[in-house]
């Protein structure tokens, strides 16, 4: 505006001195060449562009207008003038010399011409009537202010544009004074605020910012604003209507000639965004709830990798509170797992598989997720733990990687009970050997590996059936127990010794010859003495058989078959002298129990020796009953000591136990062969004379004689002599229970001649 302003001011000086000039040289001599000269120059040199009309029509123009229109002179001359003016600014080029003509004051007018080259110019031009040659006439002058009128169209498009920014804006703006007091606000802050703008004029900015954030509107955007900040804010105003909005404002100076006159600022309703934040916040505190009470250890990162959760399983687990690693980043949260930082799986989603195993061994992917199993040394204290991870990432809602999960599960009971099942399924449960899968596994390796010798042994325990039937199977495993202990001992680390079977045991000796391997089956046979000296409880007797695989050509599996042949011969010869030994061995177990010390199996055996001989039994049966005597109780070896030594009475559970070892002593005596010929006998010595005995039920003469004649033998010597569970009885006492039993427990007949025997032998 300025510019315009300079730009009249200009032409009308620049008028007024050509005019004056003009009227000089009218009003001077036509002989003076002098003014006209002066006249000529001025015309010429003007940088204005000059022109005289007269009648419509120019009579002369200078050089800068030819230059401005670019017609010559010549060209112009006689020419009507309105030819150059825009058709659309004509008339108004009309009504301005019309004005002129009349004496009206005619200011600087603008319109537009057209140049010979057909473009359009802007100029400015100043009119006035002259006398020239002795008629009116108009002269002019103007100047091209193209340029500013451009410069004006673009800043009049730029404010419009403003305006229209300012006005159509769907974020509130508004301006106020450094005050505070509001100076403009547009549409969208009318609606929002509820305020018109002439309201809005009448109030100031912190008139509307809610109390709570007075203190941040007032003084800190202030103090950021004149620090040369542009802050983002979030407040809330309080609306015409008492509402609450909440709105992230971007406040910023305003400047004129140098100096801040004014605050502009843009505000966003946030109202929605607020919610979703607060859904949000909700969402993520529900979720937090969740990862917090998970039974797993979890724990989650964001795309810093920093821990933004920790939950009570993982405090649990590595004894860090989550006040202590949340936040935290740079793979703090893999030290209570690991001891130093390194990057967990959780870390690894991205990388690949190759990559990934340099710092886990096995991993699994499935989709986006990473599975692995390992061992953390760091929990529990340092004492570790096998476990189970899941790492998986985490996205937005627009599918951005936010960051990631881990969730860590302690499978170290898993892993015992795998490793045990492992162990099981290649060990003995009982022994701990290798059990015959892996037996029949290494048979079948060898037989595909590169030929070597290789020896294999058989073992067999003897009499194990006997031990287990008389003993009970404790004895029975302890047996073997001790058998796989002194087996193991007699071979190298690297043998293979093996329970195939109930009783049988075998042994793989790689790279190993014939006498190598007739060399071990030795040292297998030095130990069972060793051992059966030391334990003579029940000892252990080997049936032992071996072959050596010395030649491609022979099967693993022929070679089993002799060294399993072998071992059956021997067992053969052995199987006679074993159950011997083991039948002597449970007499001597028999015989050391407390009442068999004080001479019970002799002093029946006395007393049956003279019942037998007072009925006439030929000599050979005096001899078995003897034995029977003898042996009758052998079965007792098979009851525990807690029945057999209880001071009480029995329950009748133990009395069933205890009922047990007739048959007990049957299959002993079955074992061995001298005791076969009693082994009836040992079975039905508990029998009564009315059935009411056992195990049998056997009635009156069904019962053997042998048997009836130790009933009535026994029962008194076990009445006349002390036992655990009562004191012994005297003579006469033991001989009236004899008389009450006759008849149902004992032969009757019996019982009176055992009597008059007594009676007599003592008397």
């Amino acid at each position: 505006m300025e510019n315009k302003q300079n730009l009249q001011e200009q032409l009308k000086i620049s008028l007024q001195k050509i005019r004056h000039q003009i009227t000089e040289l009218e009003m001077l001599d036509s002989r003076s060449k002098r003014p006209q000269e002066l006249f000529t120059a001025l015309f010429i040199s003007s940088p204005i562009g000059i022109f005289i009309v007269q009648d419509g029509k120019f009579l002369d123009v200078n050089p800068q207008f030819e230059k401005m229109i670019g017609f010559t002179k010549t060209e112009l001359q006689g020419t009507n003038s309105l030819n150059l003016v825009v058709p659309e600014n004509r008339d108004h080029v009309k009504e301005n010399a019309i004005k002129m003509l009349k004496s009206y004051p005619t200011p600087p007018y603008e319109y537009r011409v057209i140049q010979k080259s057909g473009n359009i110019k802007w100029i400015m031009e100043t009119v006035t009537s002259i006398q020239y040659l002795g008629k009116p006439a108009t002269l002019g002058n103007f100047m091209d202010i193209t340029e500013r009128k451009l410069t004006e169209e673009a800043l009049r498009e730029s404010q419009e544009h403003y305006w229209d920014l300012f006005e159509n804006a769907n974020d509130l703006i508004y301006i106020h004074d450094l005050k505070g007091k509001f100076t403009s606000i547009n549409k969208n802050a009318e609606q929002i605020s509820g305020y018109t703008r002439e309201e809005a004029l009448q109030v100031g900015f912190l008139d509307v910012v809610a109390p709570e954030d007075a203190e941040t509107a007032g003084t800190q955007i202030v103090r950021d604003i004149f620090k040369g900040r542009i802050p983002t804010y979030e407040l809330d105003i309080i609306t015409k209507s008492g509402n609450r909005v909440p709105l992230e404002i971007r406040p910023r100076l305003l400047y004129k000639n140098g100096k801040p006159y004014a605050v502009q600022g843009i505000a966003r309703d946030i109202t929605e965004r607020k919610l979703m934040e607060n859904q949000l916040r909700a969402t993520n505190q529900r979720l937090l709830d969740i990862i917090e009470f998970l039974p797993d250890a979890t724990f989650v990162i964001d795309r810093n990798q920093k821990v933004i959760a920790w939950n009570r399983a993982t405090e649990d687990m590595t004894g860090l509170n989550k006040k202590d690693i949340i936040g935290q980043g740079e793979y703090a949260y893999a030290i209570p797992f690991y001891g130093y930082p390194r990057p967990m799986l959780l870390d690894l989603i991205t990388v690949s598989d190759e990559d990934i195993k340099e710092h886990y061994k096995e991993i699994r992917r499935e989709g986006e997720s990473l599975y692995t199993e390992i061992f953390a040394p760091g929990v529990y204290n340092g004492e570790g733990a096998y476990i189970w991870v899941k790492a998986s990432p985490l996205f937005d809602t627009d599918g951005n990687r936010v960051g990631a999960i881990e969730s860590i599960r302690d499978i170290s009971q898993r892993k015992h009970y795998e490793e045990q099942l492992r162990y099981l399924s290649l060990h003995d449960k009982l022994t701990g050997l290798y059990n015959r899968n892996y037996f029949e596994e290494e048979i079948r390796r060898i037989e595909n590996s590169r030929f070597s010798p290789t020896g294999l042994l058989m073992c067999d325990v003897d009499g194990l059936k006997l031990v287990n039937d008389t003993l009970g199977h404790d004895a029975g495993d302890k047996l073997l127990i001790s058998v796989a202990r002194v087996i193991e001992k007699c071979f190298r680390a690297d043998d293979i010794v093996a329970r195939v079977g109930g009783d049988e045991f075998s042994i793989i000796m790689l790279r190993s010859s014939d006498a190598v391997v007739e060399a071990a089956c030795q040292r297998v046979r030095e130990a069972v003495d060793k051992y059966n000296s030391n334990n003579p409880d029940i000892p252990i007797s080997l049936s032992i058989g071996f072959a050596v695989r010395n030649a491609p050509s022979l099967s693993m599996h022929e070679v089993f078959q002799a060294a399993d042949n072998n071992m059956y011969r021997e067992k053969l010869h052995r199987r006679q002298s074993a159950r011997s030994a083991i039948v002597k061995t449970l007499m001597k177990a028999l015989q050391a129990r407390d009442f068999l010390t004080e001479g019970h199996a002799v002093r029946i055996q006395e007393l049956v020796v003279i019942l037998g001989e007072n009925i006439g039994l030929p000599a050979h049966r005096i001899t078995d009953l003897r034995l029977l005597a003898e042996f009758h109780d052998i079965g007792k070896v098979g009851i525990s000591d807690n029945i057999l030594f209880k001071p009480g009475p029995l329950t009748q559970e133990e009395i069933f136990e205890m009922q047990r070892h007739p048959e007990i002593g049957h299959r002993i005596a079955l074992s061995a062969p001298d005791l076969v010929p009693i082994a009836d006998w040992i079975l039905k010595h508990h029998e009564w004379w009315n059935g009411k005995g056992y195990p049998l039920g056997l009635e009156g003469e069904e019962i053997p004689m042998e048997c009836r004649l130790l009933s009535i033998a026994d029962a008194y010597d076990a009445m006349t002599s002390d036992r655990p569970y009562r004191k012994a009885m005297t003579k006469d006492e033991a001989i009236s229970e004899l008389i009450r039993c006759a008849g149902i427990q004992f032969d009757p007949y019996l019982v009176d001649l055992f009597i008059e025997i007594i009676n007599k032998e003592e008397g």
